[in-house]
């Protein structure tokens, strides 16, 4: 048994490896279920953000088939379609160190914006998917619910967040900065998902904008047309006759560009560049805007390079929820070991119990009769209390040794301890 990471992130700096990674919704639950038979997993859970997709498993490893890395790659690029890629350009955890990376991930420790709580939401979703497309089983579910207890107390034990900036925000702070000085801007909002939304909060928030929702399914974001004043508009209509529009927000789960050289061409003139903000995994423009002049163009990496100071200037909060990631792992393993561990122990445990209640019977008849009775319960469960103690310790001092003595500790080796306990 095997629980593990598999994923690729802006920080790999291969975007065209992130886009082929990701899977539109509509087709992911057949594309996701395949995909686990394919690689003989017995529990599966895909995330996909704007900066980073993952794969993340359960399931037994076969000694002498290929890894599981391998039978990815061979799923994703088995048409022959080429993408350059490394194989540090994916990373790959195992046992203990997937579990420092699914809590580090889940509370935001990995993010472009280390603080911002999307990642969380995300996640939460992404696993809700998977357990009703039957992807998930005993062994994630419990990862899910520690790593997202885990999330709650970085949250409520750390100042991580407080005053923390989101990918939204840097592109609303984009938008005010590139075309702050238009009187009226119009800004066209492309998707309807929760970006879209904090997206056109952000610039209601601040500026003078007129927002232009615009999606495939017009109907999907006519509610948030009506909550921010803003005008809906079909995707269709958008790109064959777009009105004029100082900047295009786009964050679409689309599979190809959603606009290309044909549709730049359309557009009405300005008297300057158009601000294209591309927040979409795969993106949503052509190549071809950043050497438009008609365009200025910021992709997500250009978002990614704005982020580098986030974490210095979080460094000390950093820490300290690095600090309960890291008790948080310690704590999860060593649980499960102690748990194996005890059976050895319980026979030793109810020995010394049975001689604790002789002596303490003896003791209550023949030399403390006057003792009351609520008195003498007491004193049962202090002796009991000690005796579990004595006999339970060790376990837990094993748990933990083992814990943080094993960098690599993996679930297999939590059921290799079980069989022996038993």
């Amino acid at each position: 048994m095997e629980f593990g990471i598999i994923g690729t992130s802006i920080w790999q700096q291969n975007l065209p490896l992130l886009e082929r990674l990701t899977i539109g919704q509509e087709e992911r639950k057949e594309v996701l279920s395949d995909l686990k038979t394919k690689l003989r997993l017995d529990e599966l859970v895909y995330v996909s953000t704007c900066n980073r997709v993952e794969f993340i498993y359960s399931g037994v490893q076969e000694a002498d088939g290929p890894p599981i890395l391998h039978r990815l790659v061979d799923f994703f690029f088995h048409d022959g379609r080429e993408i350059s890629f490394f194989p540090n350009d994916f990373y790959h955890f195992t046992g203990k160190e997937a579990i420092t990376h699914l809590f580090r991930t889940v509370s935001s420790l990995e993010s472009l914006v280390v603080g911002e709580t999307q990642i969380t939401g995300q996640f939460k979703q992404a696993c809700q998917e998977a357990a009703s497309d039957g992807l998930v089983g005993p062994v994630l579910d419990s990862l899910i619910k520690e790593a997202l207890a885990v999330a709650r107390k970085v949250k409520r034990d750390t100042d991580i967040g407080i005053g923390s900036v989101s990918m939204a925000s840097l592109a609303a702070s984009q938008v005010r900065e590139q075309i702050g000085d238009v009187d009226n801007p119009v800004v066209a909002l492309v998707g309807s998902g929760t970006m879209t939304s904090k997206l056109a909060k952000h610039l209601k928030d601040s500026t003078k904008t007129h927002l232009l929702f615009v999606n495939r399914t017009i109907k999907n974001v006519q509610a948030l047309a009506e909550q921010f004043d803003g005008e809906a508009i079909a995707l269709a209509d958008f790109v064959q006759s777009s009105p004029e529009v100082d900047a295009i927000v786009s964050a679409t789960s689309a599979s190809e560009p959603v606009f290309d050289r044909a549709f730049a061409d359309r557009l009405p003139s300005r008297p300057r560049p158009v601000l294209a903000i591309d927040m979409a995994i795969p993106r949503d423009f052509e190549a071809a805007f950043g050497t438009d002049d008609r365009f200025k163009l910021i992709d997500i990496p250009r978002l990614k390079a704005m982020c580098q100071g986030n974490l210095r200037q979080k460094f000390v909060e950093v820490s300290k929820a690095n600090q309960i990631v890291r008790d948080a792992v310690t704590k999860y393993l060593s649980d499960r070991i102690e748990g194996s561990l005890k059976p050895i122990f319980h026979d030793s445990f109810r020995e010394s119990m049975a001689l604790a209640e002789r002596a303490l019977d003896d003791l209550f008849d023949r030399h403390v009769t006057s003792l009351p009775q609520e008195d003498r319960e007491a004193v049962q469960r202090l002796v009991t209390k000690l005796i579990s103690h004595s006999a339970f310790q060790p376990v837990r001092i094993l748990s933990n040794r083992l814990v943080e003595t094993n960098s690599r500790l993996g679930l297999e080796e939590l059921i290799s301890v079980q069989k022996s306990a038993v």
